[in-house]
């Protein structure tokens, strides 16, 4: 199976997105042991696995680093540099 997705397509994929960083280390409990803060974005998805999945190929179709990590409140979470208001890798 072939999907093609753009980046208005990766928009309406997660459900919430945050910048990341150091600050975010306060609540590291929340999250996977091991996770890097050097990242610039955070997207959640709260909700559907399959959207995380989508994304993850998304960014890996236009060459965007990433990391996935889990957040005990919150679900799934894609850390990256791809700054999804300029739809290009920061």
């Amino acid at each position: 199976m072939q999907v093609k997705l753009d980046a208005a397509d990766f928009n309406s994929l997660w459900d919430l997105s945050m910048e990341w960083g150091q600050d975010w280390k306060s609540q590291s409990d929340r999250f996977d042991k091991g996770i890097s803060y050097e990242w610039k974005f955070a997207y959640w998805f709260e909700v559907s696995y399959a959207n995380l999945v989508l994304a993850r190929e998304y960014l890996k179709s236009i060459g965007a680093p990433f990391e996935i990590t889990n957040d005990e409140g919150s679900g799934w979470v894609i850390l990256t540099n791809y700054d999804h208001a300029f739809g290009a890798v920061s």
